[in-house]
């Protein structure tokens, strides 16, 4: 936008506020001449502005647009008077986009200045003028808004102060004075009417006026600030002054505003001569000479809006006037003065009448609309076929997509159960595809077919077309999720959620390819939800963020059942999870096994002991027992492992992890919730777990706990056995393997590691002789000797033992 379209943005907007001219209110109704219009303008800009608060160009474009919605805006409050109802939530949404891009770029040139403070280098002239552009419409904004929230003092007045300090903040900065003038006249108007609330602001107000008037006297400020003035003056009761300044305006009228004034006269002067003549040649000369004053100004948007509005206010019975001819400009004339007038099913006939004769193809998109917000789909159908079968028709495009939109509204006030309503809506859906892959509403069609799709149980061909949705960030995100989702069903869905062993099978080669797809649109989504959320009512936020609560659970199970998972991504995308995610209740259980496993994969104790601190911390009974039981043997067999690969840093840390795991059911035995006998198993691994940290008295405590619930414990036995061996006490061990070796079934471990460290203490107090008797006994009579790691140990013993006494 030039800076002449600009300023003359800035005199409309200072004329509205003067509530002057019936002229250029009519003007500015010239682009937007409804709520309505301006709602879905603002649909069209919100997009925009995200794109806008990343991208200096496009946020240029975006605050022209958004400057002249503001303008727009302040017409539809000063001349149609909307409730609060209808008008505070489109000015909500206009604030929300004009405050996110001026804070985006005062933010970038204030990092930009403390860079500079800081020694460093940076050119802050773009961000900076980006944010005045964005503040000036802003705090017009603010200004008009506090009308709207009259009835809400404490609001009204926070708005007129911010105004305040946006004009004020502007006139600080900006080099030009016409441009400081506007400011100032800005803010001297809302000084005024803060003045309601606080009678000190008046003289705020008069001396900025006075400025103005006194700093630049042949200004185009000057007749506003004088008229501010006058109207300051009798908001005060100072009604001499008031009258004075407005007698000296009346005689020093601009001339283009006179002219414009004595234009909307002889408009109405000729609509009253024609209603009153009785000869049909005078009235039709009559008639002929509004339709050319009209005619010739239909491409000047100044003269349209008098021809227009005049029409709207002076003819009797436009219809009669204007319908009756075989004229496509009067049709034309006549939908835009029925508009105007609000009597929208009249307008949407004649705009159609006026596009069906080429001259104005633009009138299709005109009635459509309007048949659209009376729910007259029938007629939309009938447009958009009419435009669609003319393929060079600039809305040929838009027809394409009716085609798919209608049926697929029909569709679903049906309940979405009649079959040719859906097969229409299908075929409107590809056929617009089919020519417009790319169009501005492929998003759309592409995400119903994929709906469809998905719904028919074809997944991967869902999650395919879910893939090629973009264009609308809200849209985007639920197909990244929904792409995610279909791929996670072809691959089998709850069946992923079952528990499962820990061997991992290899997926074939189709399995993979749908695996990798699903992870992939996992990730996309993930990163798209929070700038979805972030820009969400609070009803959607929170549907968003359980989304992501759902995703991040779907890319944990995929990844955790792929051959060699990557546990550091497990780890970082579970990391907080039972606390962001509540929805996800049902699942905390495998997700916190998933986290403790990938970050004892990958040796981050600290992290584990964190987890499994608070996880004992919540651990609550019956519920949370055997799930206690499970996560605690996870650990012990990860000590094990770890101590067979010769990790034995390792295996202490799962030791430690196991101990503070099992630590629940030690308090639980203590406390006299649960008998000790009905938790053996589990305190002897607790008991274990110990003596790997070295700490035998807490072991030995929990071992004699044990015996003394169940004497014959094959494992707390082996326990204290083990303990009195490396204390060398070797007779009450020898006693103590002898009750193991008498209790253990043969399958049991402990049956031949009692056996081994029976030799084992014989030889220690040089009874070879008995030592290896055990040993050559016990392999004759069990050649396998339980397990290859046994063997492995009892051959070394054997040989150490026996060689040497058979050469004694």
């Amino acid at each position: 936008m030039s800076a002449e379209s600009r300023h003359y943005r800035r005199l409309i907007k200072t004329t509205l506020i003067l509530g002057v001219g019936l002229f250029l209110g009519s003007v500015v109704a010239a682009w937007a001449q409804s709520l309505g219009d301006l709602n879905r303008r603002l649909n069209e800009l919100e997009p925009r502005v995200s794109s806008g608060v990343n991208n200096p160009q496009a946020a240029s474009d975006v605050i022209d647009e958004l400057d002249q919605a503001e303008t727009e805006f302040a017409r539809i409050v000063e001349q149609e008077k909307p409730t609060r109802g209808d008008i505070a939530g489109t000015y909500e949404r206009l604030e929300g986009m004009l405050d996110r891009v001026y804070r985006t770029y005062q933010k970038q040139k204030d990092a930009c200045i403390e860079r500079i403070d800081q020694g460093g280098t940076c050119d802050y002239d773009q961000p900076e003028q980006l944010a005045l552009r964005a503040l000036y419409p802003l705090s017009w904004l603010r200004f008009e808004g506090a009308s709207i929230y009259a009835n809400e003092p404490a609001r009204a007045k926070q708005l007129l102060n911010q105004a305040i300090d946006g004009f004020t903040d502007s006139s600080l900065l900006i080099l030009s004075p016409e441009l400081v003038r506007e400011n100032l006249l800005g803010r001297a108007f809302a000084e005024r009417e803060l003045g309601k609330y606080d009678h000190s602001e008046y003289a705020k107000a008069i001396a900025d006026f006075k400025k103005i008037m006194q700093d630049a006297p042949g200004s185009k400020q000057y007749q506003a600030a004088e008229q501010g003035l006058a109207t300051t003056y009798a908001a005060m009761g100072k009604t001499s002054e008031a009258q004075s300044l407005s007698a000296h305006l009346a005689q020093h009228a601009p001339t283009q505003a006179e002219k414009n004034g004595m234009e909307m006269l002889h408009l109405r002067d000729l609509f009253h001569a024609e209603a009153a003549a009785t000869d049909p040649t005078k009235r039709a000369d009559l008639h002929r000479e509004i339709v050319d004053y009209a005619r010739a100004r239909e491409n000047d948007k100044d003269g349209w809006a008098i021809a227009v509005a005049s029409a709207a206010q002076y003819a009797n019975d436009p219809v009669a006037d204007f319908g009756s001819y075989n004229d496509p400009f009067e049709s034309w004339y006549l939908a835009n003065v029925l508009y105007y007038k609000r009597q929208n099913a009249e307008a949407a006939k004649y705009y159609w009448e006026a596009a069906k004769s080429g001259k104005y193809p633009k009138a299709y998109r005109y009635a459509a609309d309007l048949y659209y917000t009376q729910g007259r789909i029938d007629m939309v159908q009938k447009i958009a076929d009419e435009i669609a079968a003319q393929p060079n028709n600039p809305d040929a495009p838009w027809a394409a997509y009716m085609r798919y939109k209608i049926p697929r509204i029909q569709w679903e006030r049906s309940g979405m159960t009649n079959t040719s309503l859906e097969k229409e809506w299908v075929a409107g859906a590809e056929d617009y595809l089919k020519n417009y892959p790319k169009g501005n509403y492929a998003f759309e069609a592409r995400f119903r077919l994929a709906e469809r799709l998905q719904k028919q149980k074809d997944f991967v061909g869902a999650a395919k077309q879910y893939e090629q949705v973009v264009g609308n960030p809200d849209y985007e995100f639920t197909a990244r999720f929904n792409a995610a989702d279909a791929y996670y069903q072809a691959l089998g869905g709850k069946l992923l959620e079952a528990p499962r062993s820990g061997n991992k099978q290899p997926a074939n080669g189709t399995d993979a390819a749908v695996r990798a797809s699903g992870i992939k649109a996992l990730r996309e989504a993930l990163a798209l939800e929070p700038e979805a959320e972030r820009d969400a009512t609070p009803t959607q936020r929170k549907v968003l963020h359980d989304s992501r609560g759902r995703a991040t659970y779907m890319l944990a199970t995929l990844l955790e059942s792929e051959p060699n998972p990557d546990y550091r991504e497990i780890a970082t995308i579970l990391a907080g999870f039972e606390t962001q995610y509540p929805a996800m209740k049902e699942h905390f259980n495998q997700t916190t096994e998933w986290r403790l496993t990938a970050l004892d994969k990958i040796g981050d104790y600290a992290a584990l002991e964190r987890d499994v601190q608070a996880l004992v911390a919540r651990a609550t009974v019956p519920a949370d027992v055997d799930y206690m039981k499970e996560i605690g043997l996870d650990f012990w067999q990860s000590a094990q492992t770890k101590l067979a690969a010769g990790d034995h840093t390792g295996y202490v840390a799962d030791a430690r992890l196991t101990a503070l795991t099992y630590g629940f059911f030690e308090k639980l035995v203590n406390d006299g919730k649960i008998p000790t006998k009905n938790l053996t198993g589990t305190l002897s691994i607790l008991g274990q777990a110990y003596l790997a940290m070295n700490d035998t008295e807490r072991g030995t405590v929990i071992f004699n706990q044990i015996v003394k619930a169940d004497p014959g414990s094959p494992d707390a036995n082996a326990g204290l056995a083990q303990i009195a061996q490396n204390s060398k006490n070797y007779r009450n061990a020898l006693d103590l393997w002898t009750r193991v070796e008498s209790v253990a079934a043969e399958s049991d471990p402990l049956f031949y590691e009692s056996k081994y460290h029976m030799a084992e203490i014989f030889a220690l107090e040089g009874n070879a002789a008995n030592a290896c008797n055990k040993l050559t006994v016990t392999r004759g009579e069990h050649p396998n000797l339980g397990s290859p790691a046994m063997k492995s140990r009892w051959d070394g013993l054997q040989k150490q033992v026996c060689q040497n006494h058979t050469a004694g």
